[in-house]
């Protein structure tokens, strides 16, 4: 492969421009064009993000106090699940910080004691400070100094962000160009050459980067990679989506709400705007309008009066996302449910992985070999996040619809998750299972256990000795982290409205 020095992006939205964005940031020399028709919409399912994020925006130089007001973003603390089991429990799943270090470790032995038949549940939240942040509706994102980072995540409109990054790549001399794809052409060896468009406009390229979402218009459609859908592991292929206007009470929530519905999950992210609402769900076992209804009755909104999205899904992911001179970004290279939130995180790795990749091939370095390293990379990650995706099912207890029943069953889930669950419910040295299998997992160790935890995953059968911490260790960890909240922790809604005037101000002046 010859060295790149002109790049082509098929596909705007928000995978093709933090892909411009960060190309021509940390490659100034590189002639990137992007190709978007303004005829056809993104997708825009997910407004949430992993703290994954912050690191892509604080690489750029673009501030928080620069791009989330205009994306009307908030901050993210982490994830409510809100009856998996069945049973009106609910659980955290937080962002873990290093503050959490000892108090997180008194969560972990009371779950492990939990599952050897020792001590009532307990979610955990009381365990980690985000978890006390999001109870309270205060800010992740402290504000006075504490000896570690806090970590934390955003809601946003991934539309405006979108928007954001078009205007950061346009100023860095990234080429726009307004038109729908017809063709792509080949050459001898099976390289893309350039690309047609509908009105007849040819562009021309050394490498191409597919971030034309679903429709997978050059890695599927043109170089004919082979998808590997994870259909019969995660059941859900649709989604229906509304906005509701934000509550008038002046709080602002900084946790993603996913609660259990009948035949998938409802998710609700807080914005400064509006409220980003949707179900996901199997079309096998309810229709469309039947997951409006019951979008609508959990809402207790007028569905005369609401606009409703429907959205198919294609949850899955290629064979290869680097195919000779084409790689697959974002939704055309792959996509798992919402739950966590980690699309963008995806999109964020894949844009790195072949950032890196440009600098080694101008260091001479084997493309082949390349190429190999960012597949094997990227099919790691997808199907790390997918086996803790298809934990949240396996580990429910509801029964209550041939959708639960069918969406629990391990049948088609991999020997890697199967083999964690059995560690978990056998009552075995959990955190020397991870240790031993650490390169399979790509979620950390707090993460595994606050959803085995959080879901009270465990089997009648499995009866040791294993005492939980004690009362006044319980309550001296959560005093330390409600200490913590006082001490560095604001009011979520009270942040948010400063950083908004002070963006308004600065804007007029400017």
């Amino acid at each position: 492969m010859a060295i790149i020095n002109k790049l082509v992006i098929l596909g705007g939205g928000s995978a093709g421009w933090m892909c411009a964005a960060y190309l021509s940031k940390q490659h100034p020399k590189l002639d990137i064009t992007v190709v978007e028709s303004s005829k056809i919409g993104s997708i825009g399912v997910g407004e949430g993000s992993t703290p994954h994020l912050k690191t892509f925006m604080d690489t750029l130089g673009i501030s928080e106090q620069q791009w989330m007001p205009q994306c009307d973003a908030s901050y993210k603390a982490g994830i409510y699940f809100n009856n998996w089991n069945g049973d009106e429990r609910r659980y955290f799943h937080p962002f873990y910080s290093q503050m959490d270090e000892k108090t997180a470790e008194v969560y972990c032995v009371n779950a492990n004691a939990r599952r050897r038949g020792n001590g009532d549940w307990q979610a955990p939240d009381d365990y980690f400070l985000t978890g006390h942040i999001a109870k309270h509706n205060l800010s992740p994102k402290v504000h006075t100094p504490m000896l570690k980072e806090q970590t934390y995540g955003y809601h946003f409109d991934a539309t405006k962000l979108a928007a954001v990054l078009k205007a950061y790549a346009q100023e860095k001399a990234v080429k726009h160009i307004d038109g729908e794809f017809s063709q792509a052409q080949l050459s001898e060896c099976g390289n893309i050459v350039g690309i047609t468009l509908i009105d007849g406009r040819q562009v021309n390229g050394d490498f191409f980067i597919d971030a034309s979402g679903f429709n997978a218009l050059l890695i599927e459609q043109t170089l004919k990679t082979p998808f590997n859908s994870f259909a019969n592991e995660l059941l859900n292929d649709s989604a229906v989506a509304v906005a509701t206007p934000v509550t008038t009470d002046g709080v602002i929530s900084c946790a993603t709400q996913s609660t259990a519905l009948s035949a998938g999950w409802s998710w609700q992210i807080p914005l400064t705007s509006r409220t980003g609402n949707g179900y996901v769900y199997s079309s096998k076992h309810i229709t469309g309008e039947q997951a409006q209804s019951e979008l609508t009755d959990q809402l207790n909104i007028d569905a005369q009066n609401s606009a409703f999205r429907h959205l198919k899904m294609k949850v899955g992911c290629m064979q290869s996302a680097w195919q000779k001179n084409v790689m697959a970004i974002g939704l055309a290279h792959s996509f798992i449910e919402p739950i966590e939130a980690t699309s963008l995180m995806v999109t964020q790795h894949s844009i790195k992985l072949f950032s890196q990749a440009l600098v080694k091939l101008q260091n001479n370095e084997q493309p082949l070999a390349l190429t190999e390293h960012v597949n094997q990379q990227l099919h790691q990650l997808v199907y790390g996040i997918k086996d803790y995706v298809v934990a949240h099912y396996a580990t429910s207890q509801r029964t209550n619809s041939s959708y639960w029943l069918a969406a629990t069953q391990l049948t088609h889930s991999s020997n890697a998750l199967k083999s964690l669950l059995i560690a978990w419910l056998n009552g075995d040295d959990f955190d020397v299972y991870l240790s031993k299998h650490a390169q399979q997992q790509v979620y950390f160790r707090p993460s595994w256990y606050c959803l085995l935890g959080g879901m009270d995953f465990k089997s009648e059968r499995c009866q040791q000795v294993f005492d939980p911490a004690s009362t006044a260790i319980n309550n001296a960890a959560k005093a330390y982290l409600n200490e913590l909240c006082d001490q560095h922790c604001e009011p979520h809604a009270k942040q948010l409205h400063t950083m908004k005037n002070q963006y308004s101000t600065s804007a007029k002046v400017g």
